[in-house]
């Protein structure tokens, strides 16, 4: 059987999608909102298959009724501002929704969509896409702990940091993307790292100490973060009582990194170096694990297997098969906790402009401290 599906959006995260789906038998392609005129997106529409008149330009977020016609499946990856009433109205159609990154810019529209769900018995069509779930790393993260942690003892910290370099489409988002009618940067990046350590390292409990926030890329505006360094508690079944952590982000940042660093109790540690998505999809790369004794690697691994976007495929193949494998409602209570934390202590936290601070935090995160 092949499941039509209704893109909404058709930037970024749209071709993320299209990189699993294009090699897929599964899907088809139906149809498109985006924001831009049709005219120029024709060329990008006639890449895909589709027509001027599969195009629906949308301005506010309500979807038209004719979108829905036909469509077993929509995947929603405009701005985070209308994902909730999006997903909502999308599930009240019957359709299985895949909603990327978040269901809500906060707790009061997160929450609304959740009970929606809830009420109405909808956890086997509504699926939360977050692409770090996905990657080999994160899925063998759990198996090294097991065999480290009884080598080296538990985890007494954990160092993560995902910073991405200055980008023209950032440049162009950049209005809304920091701002917290999106959910600002620690939801749009730091989510990522709470997967790596919830998900992958299977944390039972994380909840933040104390916030920083830097002006990292200032032409990306100074009223909202670029640069977030986060203090945090974790609990769980690999970490030692008390074990802290240190979530540094930024966007437009002079050095990329995507990386994690788990201290064990004895001085050794396991480092993780994720790739660039685009990386992924062009090679077969999945980023590279050590381990590290007194600062030198004694060993070492490349994962192997499907993409993050192709395990996302297959999932999303699985959900309208009647076999949600995405998150528990439990796990997303789990990874979203600490983005209602954020919300609520960043209230009174300025936003540092001193070139010597955010190098000061550029350095600690590429250092992994």
């Amino acid at each position: 059987m092949t499941y039509n599906l209704g893109a909404v959006g058709f930037g970024h995260w749209f071709n993320r999608l299209y990189a699993g789906l294009k090699e897929s038998n599964e899907f088809k392609i139906a149809k498109v909102v985006g924001v831009s005129e049709v005219s120029r997106k024709i060329e990008k529409l006639r890449e895909i298959g589709l027509a001027e008149r599969d195009y629906y330009r949308v301005s506010d977020g309500a979807l038209p009724e004719s979108f829905y016609e036909g469509l077993d499946l929509v995947h929603i990856s405009d701005p985070n501002e209308y994902h909730a009433q999006q997903t909502i109205d999308s599930l009240k159609h019957g359709k299985f929704t895949v909603t990327e990154k978040t269901w809500g810019v906060d707790r009061e529209e997160f929450d609304r969509v959740a009970e929606f769900i809830k009420a109405n018995d909808l956890e086997s069509k509504a699926y939360l896409h977050l692409h770090y779930l996905h990657k080999q790393l994160t899925f063998g993260l759990e198996g090294l702990l097991e065999k480290y942690t009884k080598r080296y003892g538990k985890v007494r910290r954990v160092s993560a940091t995902l910073f991405e370099s200055a980008s023209d489409e950032d440049m162009r988002r950049s209005g809304w993307l920091f701002s917290s009618r999106s959910g600002g940067l620690f939801m749009d990046t730091g989510i990522h790292l709470f997967e790596i350590i919830i998900a992958g390292a299977k944390a039972d409990g994380t909840s933040i100490n104390d916030v920083k926030q830097y002006a990292v890329k200032k032409e990306y505006g100074q009223e909202n973060a670029t640069g977030v360094d986060a203090s945090i508690s974790i609990s769980g079944r690999f970490f030692k009582e008390g074990a802290d952590g240190s979530i540094r982000i930024a966007k437009g940042a002079p050095a990329e990194s995507r990386s994690a660093r788990f201290y064990f109790d004895s001085g050794a540690y396991l480092d993780l170096s994720y790739l660039h998505s685009d990386i992924e999809y062009n090679s077969d790369k999945r980023g590279r694990w050590a381990l590290c004794e007194n600062g030198t690697v004694v060993e070492s691994g490349d994962p192997k297997g499907p993409n993050n976007s192709e395990v996302f495929v297959g999932q999303i193949v699985d959900l309208c098969r009647g076999r949600n494998t995405g998150l528990t409602m439990r796990e997303i209570d789990l990874l979203f906790g600490p983005q209602w934390q954020y919300q609520e202590m960043v209230g009174g936290v300025g936003i540092s402009t001193s070139g010597k601070e955010v190098e000061a935090f550029v350095s600690k995160g590429v250092g992994l401290e």
